[in-house]
């Protein structure tokens, strides 16, 4: 399937209405909305609450202005006062009446026979009044009233404002949800694409990064390197099948035509005994080729016998050179070391000691006749340093390179014992312990060099 049709594909399935922000901006939304309805309803009564206060203060104050006219000109003055008020129409009205109920001067429609203290009056015009009374000496009952329609109006008006808001709220929640479903639409469309690509055996595609470093790069900048991890992993197995198929098809040959030989002539115990010692001596060199290769492709996809241990690599060191010392001793070679006390790294002891041994034999066996090797482990800013050099022949340095690929020989060594895999599995075990393989001119000789890592 190629890119485009891929693209059209995941283009008809539409990823926005089942999307994640969009489905998050609308329960935000409707959040807001609620939240903003029960906040209308708390801010209407206490805007009512705080209102209707207000207009008992005034009421009082004025039935206290009322009662003043009272004592300062007595009830004819208060009748008098009383009909000034109504005629002038203001906010308030006012009535005087007995305590039967009589009216005297003033209008309040509705209002009770005698009021003593606040009272919410209905009027059967409708409306609401809020009023206070007051007993006047002489059987006189003087009540204020104000309207409360108003007061309610206003108090509905600023506690309005919460749902109003709330709707832009919610609008503004509900558009950047569209906006941002939409957009997580079109990264998806790339990386699906990409995605399938790369199902589909394209393991060179990456993902596509968007360049603002935000979340979302930051997981595509993981998958890709996942991707490239994935794509070493494979171009490795294929490398070693390519090897595999290469190198081994000559021993085995080897081995059968050697066997067909046997066969074919008659029997002779003698010759079928060095035939066999033969075929096993084939067998046994296919084998440890086998095993190389299967430590080499655990180290690179970094497996280990066992989990990271700290490991002695002085200790470690020191019991190689002892070891390969003799050996050396009796091929007219001489084995130097040069080891720092208490260096230790986190590991493999197997792994690294296979390592350790592959340098010292490669350096005996190239380096030639009356090769001096030395062995040096020091500590530099805090770090291991191990070091395997020699005065041997050495490697050029355009080789240097290439040595440390699978089954990889140089020409002269073409007829010296060995498979190539040494400094391969040397630097497989150098990557899983995270510590840096070189290969330096000794001048003469050949200079191995691995860094290990800083434990601090």
């Amino acid at each position: 399937m190629t890119e485009r049709a891929v693209i059209e594909r995941v283009g008809r399935r539409r990823l926005w209405p089942r999307s994640f922000a969009l489905r998050a901006a609308l329960a935000a939304a409707g959040v807001v909305l609620l939240v903003c309805v029960l906040g209308f309803g708390w801010g209407f009564l206490r805007a009512q609450e705080a209102l209707r206060a207000q207009i008992d203060i005034s009421v009082r104050a004025e039935a206290e202005s009322f009662v003043s006219d009272f004592e300062a000109h007595g009830a004819q003055g208060l009748a008098e006062a009383v009909v000034l008020h109504t005629r002038r129409r203001g906010a308030t009205r006012v009535v005087l009446q007995t305590l039967g109920g009589q009216r005297l001067a003033g209008q309040l429609p509705g209002a009770p026979a005698a009021l003593r203290g606040y009272a919410t009056l209905y009027p059967p015009e409708g409306g609401t009044w809020r009023a206070v009374g007051a007993l006047l000496p002489g059987g006189l009952n003087l009540i204020v009233a104000a309207d409360l329609e108003a007061t309610d109006r206003t108090a509905a008006a600023m506690a309005g404002t919460l749902p109003a808001a709330g709707a832009l709220a919610g609008l503004a929640a509900l558009a950047l949800g569209f906006a941002t479903a939409r957009q997580l639409e079109r990264r998806l469309h790339s990386v699906t694409a990409a995605a399938q690509a790369v199902m589909a055996g394209d393991l060179t595609r990456r993902l596509p990064l968007e360049g603002g470093g935000d979340e979302f790069d930051q997981l595509v900048g993981t998958i890709n390197t996942m991707l490239a991890r994935i794509e070493e992993l494979v171009r490795d197995m294929r490398q070693v099948t390519d090897d595999i198929a290469h190198d081994l098809r000559s021993p085995l040959s080897r081995l059968r035509q050697k066997l067909e030989a046997a066969l074919a002539r008659a029997r002779d115990p003698g010759a079928d005994a060095e035939t066999l010692a033969a075929a096993t001596a084939e067998l046994d060199a296919v084998l440890a080729t086998f095993s190389s290769l299967l430590r080499i492709a655990r180290a690179e996809a970094g497996l280990r016998g066992t989990p990271p241990q700290p490991v002695a690599l002085s200790d470690l060191v020191a019991q190689m050179v002892e070891t390969y010392a003799a050996v050396a001793e009796e091929q007219g070679q001489s084995l130097e070391a040069e080891v720092a006390g208490g260096l230790a790294v986190a590991g493999d002891a197997a792994l690294l000691r296979q390592a350790m041994a592959n340098l010292i034999e490669n350096a005996l066996l190239h380096g030639g006749p009356g090769v001096r090797v030395r062995v040096a482990l020091r500590q530099e800013a805090g770090a291991p340093v191990l070091e395997v050099s020699d005065n041997g022949t050495g490697i050029p340095p355009e080789e240097h390179d290439k040595v440390t690929r699978r089954f990889y020989r140089l020409d002269r060594s073409r007829n010296t014992p060995g498979t190539g895999l040494g400094l391969a599995l040397v630097q497989a075990v150098a990557q899983l312990h995270g510590a840096t393989l070189r290969l330096a001119d000794a001048a003469p000789g050949l200079r191995v060099t691995i860094m290990f890592p800083n434990a601090g």
